[in-house]
């Protein structure tokens, strides 16, 4: 019996494992990282609750044996463990993504020296690749917006490739560029915009390929930067691109995207009134044989023009004031004559803004090839990028080429390294800086048909129509059509940047390098301007070329050495010879054509005006040094040394001020390596730095001389002058810029919350600036060292990860910078510094400047307001009125002061930061940046003039009785108006000056009475004065003759939300069969829109213009989104 039982034990058992190895199977497959593909040899691979298990090899690979339903679990060093079930698939392909928590972050530095982030006694900010590149758009500093504390990010209304400014930490220096330098893999660019015939053509950059990026590296401070010396002044961008892996094999990736651009939202403009000019308003409008105008001019609610055939008011009249400005009659559907003879109905027209604009289509093509061996490695890519943009025939196209590789000459020992990259763009149609100013300023009229006249805007001889005897069909905005559709600019350019490097490993503990960098930026460049006067003929044609050549030679020689258990020594010294030299050539007809429509430079009808030539050569010779001492892992000490000899500062007698030393000294102590602190503190850094960086000045100014010249009136008599009419002082020396800087690094509950704090206060001195002088000195300025600028902050990033577990976790980021920049001094006996714009501009009346014991960028105007301080002193200091007695008109008068200035405001913001965000639920992620700025001021033209032309919602109170106006039937004050009745009345805020009379009664028993002294409600309460027509007020008090810019002064505070990517990692499952390693789609929206605007009117608060101090919005931008959907496959 016991014998039976262990047969039926043995066989049961033996049947049982026969169906477990029946279940075992080969499991095999690939670990790659998420940041590049890259295969993960050493990867651990264990079978949860068992110790089976296995490891990746050298190229990445694994197979163990594991049966359905067994989980296996993924770990290595720096990433985050995943856990795999096993399915019916015997291949199971996993990317491995880095975790924060495990990592030492090593940042790539000045030189491009990558150092362990604990190490840096300075803040750096690093910025991966892949964000940059996520959406599909022609600047990559674009993408920079709200990611990072300290840096500001605008772009221009200046259309598809129109420029982007990048500021850090303010402005330092008075100059119009304050803005960094880029370094491409050991390429310098600038960020200059590129302007020619009063078009944004934008940055160098945007010839670069976001897909080859790896990482963005920000060095804000001076001691960060102090290696790049009299260049590093405003700061350094570290762009470094992606490279091939030794021994990884042949990979291939691409990347698609496809998206659309949409105007999304427009300015709150009105919709309940037309075309018409303002009550009391001056008309050149004169009867025609088929029109009439009306009798009463104050009369806002009638039509200005009728028909006499049918009766019908008209819009078929010769006035431009008209047909711009919106104070017309309420709309009401009844039918009229349009503008080119036609019936219409009077209504408006409520998207015609969003009708002038097309639809933008993105579309970008990314191939990779990348691979190595055991000795050598290469990334080959080719880029196809191309938009149409939203604003009309403004297209931008490009293909890039980029090549990166290495090879050891001798295996270990002598390594040749070589970077590539080649861009061909061509750029078509840009806006002018805030190039839509017919919207807000020349005025399209709320009843204005967009779709049909954007397609009817020619006269039946092709040229635009014009006001002559009866000519129907002609309306302003025809000129306006006719320069948008018939006008052809293109630019094309050539951007190549190229770096060649040889590294030799002397011993092991000391290396050298040889390094070639070249930078050849070229550009063709041809306008045709449409003829739009009535012979056609003042049409103009221009061309022109240019080339910009940089290029360097460096040596370094690197010494690390561990010298003890405690103590470790990093030196670098080396030399840098750096050159520069751009070219042009430019012709231009003048005067007109001959013959019209013919774009030839023969066809100038006055003489071709040509210039250019070879100039802007310079030259900067360098040395440099770095060290850099440990002790243990707790304290860290570097110190850089740099001197540069520049060509720029050498005067024509081979003397001057051209060698200067710029030296930096950091400390970074890990606290929390010295003390035992509390287990919730994972990792505590103080950090601490002093540096000097500096700025020369451009080449051939210290080159002025005296040229002689003859006087126009009588060219027998002979006279000297300055050359440029700029004196330059004998002693010229560079900017300096002297930086202190300190902050704190704390991570808590292991590394689950982080926080980043630092402080900074700057003071740029011995500023290169070009004083104004009186023109009587026979000069206009004078160069000469002056001024202390500081720059004082405080910045902030804090970093949460809220949830963290295997299929779901959660990342929130916060930052937040406030920066004040503070005029120390200027020159001996000078108080103020034009910084941008003209005072005395006949438009904007309004320039940016800066006032010593002020803050940098007051806004100012020589048209302010008149102060009552006349006899009635219970009313001093209320402006005083200017009275239109005869038109019913009174308005605050704008005054230009020839002897002062007014400041209106400031353009500082108190604070700018963003928000960053994602969501991640198994392969499923989210994320979305949101940036913001609030306070600072800045001048808003077209609030002003959209207010002045009555096409913006504020135009609406008190235009008729239903919008709050005061019905008064007249005495007489409206240009003998006597007993009509009016619904637009308003009592203005001012004072009449003293000894002001006004003259009421019917027109054959006129009476005057005093007013002086009193304001305008007081006046009115005693029964002396009518009401203000409203839109005459309003035309009067915005107008740029009568008014003052204080008008369009606004604080310009937003929150934007800036992007938001869904994405979606497809499963191995799926790509194992179709033969893809990793694959990812994503779907990218970006600029969704504005969560908050303080500026009136939902204008866009983008400023017209890259200028360091610009504080102009005009010509507004349209709010742009976009759509787009990319695909990105490894294979």
């Amino acid at each position: 019996m016991n014998k039976k039982i262990r047969f039926l034990l043995t066989a049961l058992t033996l049947l049982c494992l026969n169906g477990v190895l029946a279940q075992s199977k080969t499991v095999a497959g690939s670990v790659t990282s998420t940041n590049d593909g890259t295969l993960l040899p050493g990867v651990s691979i264990v079978i949860q609750g068992t110790t089976i298990g296995t490891q990746t090899d050298f190229d990445g690979n694994y197979a163990i044996q594991a049966s359905t339903g067994d989980v296996l679990v993924f770990s290595f060093i720096g990433m985050k463990t995943q856990m795999i079930t096993v399915g019916t698939s015997n291949n199971i392909d996993i990317a491995m993504q880095e975790d924060a928590s495990q990592l030492e972050e090593v940042v790539v530095t000045a030189l491009g020296i990558k150092r362990e982030e604990r190490a840096l006694g300075y803040a750096v900010s690093e910025i991966h690749g892949d964000e940059i590149a996520q959406v599909a758009q022609i600047n990559p500093v674009n993408s920079l917006q709200g990611k990072t504390a300290g840096v500001q990010v605008s772009t221009t209304s200046g259309g598809t490739f129109g420029g982007t400014r990048i500021t850090i930490r303010g402005n330092s220096t008075f100059d119009q560029n304050t803005q960094p330098i880029f370094v491409v893999d050991g390429v310098i660019l600038d960020n200059d915009i590129s302007g020619q015939e009063g078009a944004d053509w934008g940055n160098q950059l945007k010839n670069l390929n976001p897909d080859d990026f790896e990482s963005f590296s920000i060095l804000k401070g001076a001691a960060a930067s102090a290696l790049y010396g009299s260049r590093a002044l405003n700061g350094v961008v570290i762009v470094t691109t992606k490279s091939g892996k030794k021994s990884k094999g042949l990979g291939v990736s691409v990347n698609q995207t496809i998206g659309v651009r949409t105007v999304y939202d427009a300015p709150n403009f009105q919709n309940q009134y037309g075309s018409g000019l303002t009550a009391g308003g001056f008309s050149f409008v004169t009867n025609g044989p088929n029109t009439r105008t009306r009798d009463d001019a104050h009369d806002t609610s009638q039509f200005f023009t009728y028909d006499l055939e049918t009766g019908l008011p008209s819009m078929a009249f010769d006035s431009y004031e008209e047909h711009a400005a919106s104070w017309g009659p309420r709309f009401d559907g009844q039918e009229i004559i349009d503008y080119d003879g036609s019936r219409a109905t009077w209504s408006a027209k409520p998207n015609n803004y969003k009708d002038y604009f097309n639809t933008g289509f993105i579309r970008n093509t990314n191939v990779a090839i990348d691979g190595g061996s055991e000795t050598s490695s290469f990334r080959l890519s080719f880029s196809n990028f191309s938009e149409s943009g939203v604003e009309l025939r403004n297209d931008f196209d490009k293909n890039s080429l980029s090549f990166k590789g290495s090879h050891d000459l001798i295996k270990d020992k002598l390594t040749v390294g070589a970077v590539m990259h080649y861009t061909r763009s061509k750029a078509k149609n840009p806006l002018e800086p805030g190039g839509l100013s017919h919207w807000f300023h020349d005025g399209f009229p709320r009843n204005y048909d967009v779709n049909k006249w954007k397609d009817n805007y020619l006269d039946i001889d092709g040229g635009v129509p014009h006001p002559y005897g009866d000519n129907y069909n002609f309306t302003r905005m025809s000129r306006i059509w006719a320069h948008a559709l018939e006008d052809d600019k293109t630019r094309t350019e050539g951007s190549f940047i190229s770096n060649i490097n040889l590294n030799y490993k002397i011993t092991d503990n000391i290396s050298a390098t040889l390094e070639g960098n070249l930078n050849q930026y070229t550009y063709n460049q041809e306008s045709k301007t449409f003829a739009d006067n009535r012979d056609r003929l003042n049409g103009s044609y221009y061309f022109g070329n240019g080339e910009k050549f940089q290029h360097s030679f460096s040596a370094k020689l690197f010494f690390d050495k561990q010298i003890s258990d405690n103590f470790r020594m990093d030196l670098l010294v080396g030399g840098e010879l750096w050159t520069s030299k751009e070219q042009s050539q430019f012709a231009n007809t003048t005067g007109g054509f001959k013959i019209r429509d013919f774009y030839s430079l023969a066809n100038s009808k006055d003489a071709v005006q040509a210039s250019g030539g070879v100039g802007h050569r310079k030259k900067i010779n360098s040395i440099y040094a770095f060290f850099n001492t440990s002790y243990k892992r707790d304290l860290y000490f570097s110190a850089t040394a740099r001197n540069d000899w520049s060509s720029a500062l050498v005067y024509p007698n081979g003397k001057g001020n051209n060698s200067y030393f710029y030296p930096s000294a950091t400390l970074s102590w890990v606290t929390s390596e010295t003390f035992k602190l509390p287990s919730y503190i994972s990792f505590a850094k103080l950090r601490a730095s002093y540096a000097i960086v500096g700025n020369d000045t451009d080449p051939y100014r210290l080159s002025t001389g005296f040229v002689a010249d003859n006087f126009s009136q009588n060219p027998n008599l002979n006279m000297f002058r300055f050359e440029d009419n700029t004196a330059v002082s004998v002693n010229l020396k560079p900017e300096k810029k002297y930086s202190f800087e300190t902050g704190l690094d704390l991570r808590l509950w292991n590394n689950r919350v982080g926080l980043d704090l630092a402080y900074y206060k700057d003071n740029t001195k011995n500023q290169i600036i070009p004083l104004q002088v009186p023109s009587e000195s026979g000069i206009n300025n004078q160069l000469i060292n002056a001024g202390n600028l500081q720059n004082q902050g405080i910045e902030a990033a804090i970093n949460f990860r809220l949830i963290d577990n295997p299929d779901f976790s959660w990342d929130l980021g916060v930052n937040y910078t406030h920066n004040r920049d503070k005029i120390i001094e200027l020159a001996p006996g000078i108080n103020e510094f034009r910084l941008f714009g003209n005072p005395d501009d006949s438009n904007a009346d309004t320039a940016s400047y800066a006032y010593v014991g002020g803050n940098y960028g007051d806004l100012v105007t020589r048209r302010g307001y008149d102060f009552y301080d006349g006899a009635n002193t219970a009313n001093h200091d209320i402006p005083v009125l200017a009275n239109r007695n005869g038109w019913s008109v009174a308005y605050p008068i704008g005054i230009q002061n020839k002897d002062s200035l007014y400041v209106m405001g400031n353009m500082q913001a108190d604070w700018y930061g963003g928000m960053n965000t994602s969501v991640r639920y198994k392969r499923l992620r989210l994320s979305a940046i949101v940036d913001a700025k609030f306070g600072g001021e800045i001048y808003s033209a077209d609030a002003r003039y959209g207010l002045h032309q009555g096409v913006l919602e504020s135009s609406l109170p008190n235009r008729d009785a239903s919008q709050g106006g005061i019905t008064w039937t007249s005495e007489g004050q409206g240009q003998n108006f006597y007993g009509k009745t009016y619904e637009d009345g308003y009592i203005p805020h001012g004072v009449f000056p003293d000894g002001t009379t006004v003259t009421s009664g019917p027109s054959d028993n006129r009476t005057s009475v005093d007013v002086g002294g009193l304001t305008y409600q007081e006046a009115y309460d005693q029964g002396l004065v009518e009401p203000t027509h409203w839109s005459g007020y309003i035309y009067r008090w915005t107008s740029a003759s009568t008014g003052t810019p204080i008008t369009g002064v606004y604080t310009s505070s937003w929150v934007g939300l800036r992007e938001v990517t869904l994405t979606y990692d497809v499963p191995s499952e799926i790509l194992d069969k179709i033969l893809v390693k990793s694959a990812s789609v994503a779907l990218t929206g970006r600029d969704l829109g504005l969560l908050y605007n303080s500026l009136p009117d939902n204008i866009n608060p983008t400023l017209s213009s890259n200028a360091a101090a610009n504080p102009l919005q005009q010509k507004s931008a349209p709010y742009i989104r976009s759509i787009s959907f990319s695909l990105k496959l490894n294979f």
